[in-house]
């Protein structure tokens, strides 16, 4: 039996450009969702360090259609972890929600 099926990469150099970007207009890396700081709270080792969320599930994405910056979103672990943890996966919006009132 032979299978086929489509395989997509994620693109390090989208990553480090949404990362640049956040950092020139915020002055430094945080989670979107919840503001931790990893540099603030690790010193030098946790400088750059956060995770890069698209927005838009990459298995939804039309062939030939490539991630943008806008489909991108910056969240630390825990963070990211709560919009996977269950489907439908939130959305920033509603991950926000959820910290606000503590659901």
């Amino acid at each position: 039996m032979t299978r086929i099926h489509r395989y997509r990469e994620r693109n390090a150099a989208i990553v480090k450009r949404k990362k640049a970007s956040y950092l020139k207009q915020h002055g430094h890396l945080c989670c979107e969702a919840c503001g931790f700081d990893f540099q603030a709270n690790y010193g030098e080792r946790g400088s750059g360090f956060i995770e890069c969320h698209h927005s838009r599930p990459i298995s939804e994405f039309v062939a030939g259609e490539t991630t943008k910056l806008v489909d991108l979103v910056l969240l630390c672990a825990n963070c990211h972890r709560m919009v996977h943890a269950a489907r439908p996966w939130w959305t920033l919006e509603e991950l926000r929600a959820a910290l606000d009132t503590g659901q």
